[in-house]
């Protein structure tokens, strides 16, 4: 029988692992990081992914639902995936979504939110586009 330590986990192809909520994606170089949304789409850059039900616009940055381009969100980077499951640095948007650490919850016009890739960055009116801290 298998015994549960409490602590869920997605085991990647390679048998690395990532925390429970989030997906293995395949890196460009050839091992796995995890994307720090379930069920996610990896984008063929191996570097990006987008939440489920997204597109990926690696050109632009985005990820893209349906034709709206209002509802684009910023592409999250993959975190490294870990040997062992280790604690999770994570940021609590104010509608209960998550963004990795070292990301700022910003809203978006669609009236939910993405994650802006700077830490502590300025969120434009444009519901949109974000800022590093400062400007």
């Amino acid at each position: 029988s298998t015994q549960s330590t409490g602590v869920e986990s997605v085991t990647c192809d390679d048998g690395s692992v990532c925390p429970s909520g989030t997906t293995c994606c395949k890196l460009a170089s050839g091992g796995y990081g995890c994307c720090p949304f379930p069920e996610a789409v990896c984008c063929n850059d191996g570097q990006h992914c987008c939440p489920n039900g997204y597109t990926c616009d690696v050109s632009a940055g985005t990820c893209i639902r349906g034709a709206l381009p209002l509802q684009t969100l910023p592409v999250s980077n993959k975190m490294s995936a870990e040997s062992t499951v280790e604690k999770v640095e994570s940021v609590t948007c104010d509608d209960g979504s998550v963004c990795p650490s070292g990301t700022t919850c910003c809203k978006l016009a669609s009236g939910g939110y993405g994650c802006c890739p700077f830490p502590e960055a300025v969120c434009c009116n444009d519901g949109q586009h974000c800022c590093p801290n400062g400007y």
